[in-house]
Order: C-alpha cells, then structure tokens, then sequence
C-alpha cells in the first residue's frame, strides 16, 4: 500500500514539475515573440525613414533635372525665335547637355574637343575607354540634336 501512495506522489511530483518547465517553456516562448515583434517594429519604422529620404532624394534630383531641361528648352527656343527672325545671335549660346553634369564628364569632353582620343581621355581621367567613349558619344549626339 505505501508503495503504491509513494509511486503516485512520484508521478504526481513529475507531472506537476513538468507543467511548471512546460509554463516556463511557454513563457520565455511568448518573451521572444514579443522581442521579435518589438524588433520587426523598429525595422520597419527604419526601413519607412530610408524610403522616405530617398523618395526626398529622387524627387529633388528630378526637379532638379527639370530645371535644367526648362531652361535648356528656353534657351534653343529663344535661337530659334531668333533664326527665324533673321537675326543672328551676337554670341552663341552654350547650354550643356543634362549628361555633363559632373567635372569628370565636362574634362572628357574638353579633351576631345582638344583632339585627344578616347584612349587617350580613358588614360589621363583614369577611366575605363568605354566609359570615356561614351561620354564623347552622348555629347556629340546633343551637339547633332
């Protein structure tokens, strides 16, 4: 008889020892949920500032860009206005292409124009040929257009 109420407060200790590891189980689970949670917020809200910055970025590079086209425009329809008139405009105006926007790209195109070659250009801008090649390209096709 006492071996029988000894073998059941046994198993009533094991299976009260394993509801307490399996609550302690479920606890630290429900912590770590809320730990991810908690850091998927926080990188959410970081990735949603970085797309707004850029968003800011692209918008003030595309205003940007359509300035410089509007005035580009302006500019040949005021010599065309004049051509048109017979009037020959006293100095001709220069609009650089939107392409040539940084000094790399302007120096490419000042070489070529002083008869180097696109080697050449390539060599002195520490560039690749077919970078300085296609800089001296795109702007022999706006000087066509």
């Amino acid at each position: 008889m006492y071996s029988f109420i000894f073998i059941s407060v046994a198993l009533h200790l094991v299976s009260f020892l394993c509801i307490v590891l399996l609550f302690l189980k479920q606890t630290k689970g429900t912590e770590v949920r809320d730990e991810i949670a908690a850091s998927m917020e926080v990188y959410i809200e970081q990735l949603e500032e970085d797309n707004d910055r850029l968003l800011k970025e692209v918008k003030s590079y595309v205003d940007k860009r359509e300035i410089q086209l509007n005035t580009r425009l302006r500019v040949l329809e005021q010599g065309k206005m004049r051509a048109s008139e017979g009037v020959e405009p006293k100095k001709p105006v220069i609009v650089p292409h939107p392409s040539v926007h940084n000094e790399r790209n302007q120096k490419a195109i000042q070489l070529h124009q002083q008869g180097f070659s696109v080697a050449d250009i390539a060599r002195i801008l520490s560039c690749g040929v077919g970078e300085a090649e296609l800089i001296v390209n795109l702007h022999g096709r706006s000087e066509q257009q």
